[in-house]
């Protein structure tokens, strides 16, 4: 496309030299107007918006520095080239903050004329190239992450969905997984949403299936009658029934938390019945912790569901409270000392952290809301620990820290769920330790990869890790290098790929969706790194998976 050039000069016959002699169709432009002023030549710019200005610096009206300057101003990719005499280049200094393109001294030069033209009409294609380039990948981006806010719903629901039937995967990948689908929790709990029948004539009181047809109208309802509370809900459709897992970020009190559970409950109801006519009972779960005990949870709420049929009242349906601890509660808190001593010696470290959550359970129904004895039981827990591995090995300094500092560490936990993640932090180091699983890294490097292993999915950089851990970036290279053997672009690349086998074992995932949930932007990247980590491609891999 040609660039279009206008011409200004109050010199008629070095105007019309500039305008006829300048081989213009060999430097692919066009000149589309010319001035002998400035208040004609800035019409003419206004009206013909050029490429490129030809402009003296000394001419009536306005002169060609309030030309440069309202050229830069209002198309900030046009060049200007300025004309001065020796007399006037104290003027020319000027120039250089208007973003003058070049200054050309008179006499002017026919070829020194042309060459410049030529250098601003190459700048100026390789700035338009540039911008069709960023505007192309913009646009390619945008319609990337519109695809995935679209997919993102669906693929929610799928991952929920699994966990309410009890495919769980392990910790490490479900943290991932629900963090690559942006779900946020401090506590959560399960909706079983089901139409009925009011008593009618013979019919009695009975049930009626939600069709599929409602089930994406239902389900966005329940989502903005959720965000209006500051939840969310993820839906998904089990035996017919609406389950809505609702994912509280902050943590609430009971009380709070059965507040907004009511008032969303109710609010879903009057819109399904408004809407629709259906009548609609809700049970739900007793409030949960991790996003493990959906399953558990699921099952709960089915069979509160369940239990209305044998007369149960009200379109809400709460689990009764648990009955206080009491006495036996106290008594039974030595026996669950004595069976989580007997599970360090038998169990595996997974199989471990499995029952940690119902144990933190009894040690909280025991002390009854006593900080003191609560910490008192979790000090004896890390003990036990320690006397298991001593036991083991005879080495009373195998750990990072000494016994006191874990103690003060337990002592200075401020509430359960630090304490749940600080337990099932200690008890890995010790199963690991003893399994020969724990490599010996420095603790610097063992944060370090911790820290890799948990935000791969991230864009995670070494400046971002170095500065995390106060470090200088050379400096942790050098270090990860020295102690892992690997450099840190392959230890992010191990951890992700590690990640991606996981996904790819679950039919649940499609293989071009594996690559963007462990950081992978582009699908040929992923492609390329998965194959020469594991020889095969992804999707080879998930097919040999489905086989074995």
């Amino acid at each position: 496309m040609k660039k279009t050039v206008v011409v200004i000069d109050d010199k008629p016959l070095i105007l019309r030299s500039i305008v006829q002699t300048v081989d213009w169709h060999g430097l692919n432009c066009t000149v589309v107007g010319q001035a002998a002023d400035g208040i004609e030549g800035k019409r003419v710019i206004h009206e013909q918006q050029p490429d490129i200005l030809i402009t003296d610096i000394k001419i009536p009206g306005l002169s060609g520095l309030d030309l440069a300057e309202y050229m830069h101003r209002t198309f900030p990719l046009s060049k200007t080239i300025l004309i001065t005499g020796y007399q006037d280049f104290d003027f020319a200094k000027r120039a250089v903050r208007l973003g003058v393109y070049d200054i050309i001294v008179k006499p002017v030069r026919n070829d020194e004329l042309q060459r410049v033209i030529g250098l601003a009409v190459g700048e100026l294609e390789s700035a338009r190239t540039e911008q069709s380039l960023r505007e192309s990948r913009d646009e390619a981006y945008s319609r990337l992450a519109e695809r995935h806010r679209h997919s993102l719903p669906s693929l929610r629901s799928q991952f929920v969905s699994g966990l309410i039937a009890g495919s769980v995967p392990p910790d490490d990948a479900l943290a991932e997984t629900a963090a690559g689908l942006g779900l946020a929790w401090q506590r959560c709990a399960v909706l079983i949403v089901r139409s009925k029948r009011t008593t009618g004539a013979a019919q009695g009181a009975a049930s009626l299936r939600i069709s599929p047809g409602l089930y994406g109208e239902l389900a966005a309802m329940a989502r903005e009658a959720a965000a209006r509370r500051e939840f969310e809900v993820v839906d998904s459709y089990r035996h017919d029934d609406l389950v809505l897992a609702c994912l509280f970020p902050k943590p609430l009190t009971p009380r709070e938390l059965k507040m907004k559970l009511q008032s969303f409950c109710h609010d879903v109801i009057e819109l399904i019945r408004r809407r629709h006519g259906l009548m609609i009972v809700i049970a739900a779960s007793p409030v949960c912790r991790r996003l493990q005990e959906l399953h558990g949870a699921h099952a709960e709420a089915s069979a509160l569901m369940d239990a209305s049929f044998f007369g149960a009242e009200g379109s809400v349906l709460f689990p009764e409270p648990a009955e206080p601890a009491g006495e036996s509660g106290r008594f039974s808190i030595i026996r669950d000392l004595e069976q989580f001593n007997r599970m360090l010696e038998q169990a595996p470290g997974e199989e471990m952290i499995g029952h940690l959550e119902p144990f933190l359970e009894h040690i909280r129904a025991y002390s009854d809301g006593n900080i003191r004895v609560a910490k008192g039981l979790l000090a004896d827990v890390c003990l036990a620990a320690a006397r298991y591995y001593y036991r083991a090995t005879g080495d009373e300094f195998g750990f990072d820290k000494s016994m006191s500092e874990v103690l003060e560490d337990v002592y200075r936990l401020q509430d359960m769920r630090e304490a749940s993640d600080y337990l099932a932090a200690f008890i890995k180091t010790v199963k690991a330790k003893l399994e020969g699983g724990d490599k010996e890294y420095s603790l610097v490097v063992k944060r370090a990869v911790d820290y890799i292993n948990g935000h791969f999915a991230d864009n995670v950089s070494l400046t971002a890790v170095a500065d995390h851990f106060g470090l200088s970036p050379s400096y942790l290279s050098r270090l990860l290098r020295t102690e892992t053997g690997i450099n840190f672009v392959d230890l992010v690349a191990k951890a992700r790929i590690e990640a991606a086998k996981r996904l790819l074992r679950d039919p649940r995932h499609k293989v071009n969706e594996v690559g963007e949930l462990v950081g992978y932007k582009e699908y040929a990247y992923f492609y390329q790194v998965f194959k020469k980590l594991e020889g095969v491609s992804p999707k080879a891999y998930k097919n040999r998976s489905k086989e074995s």
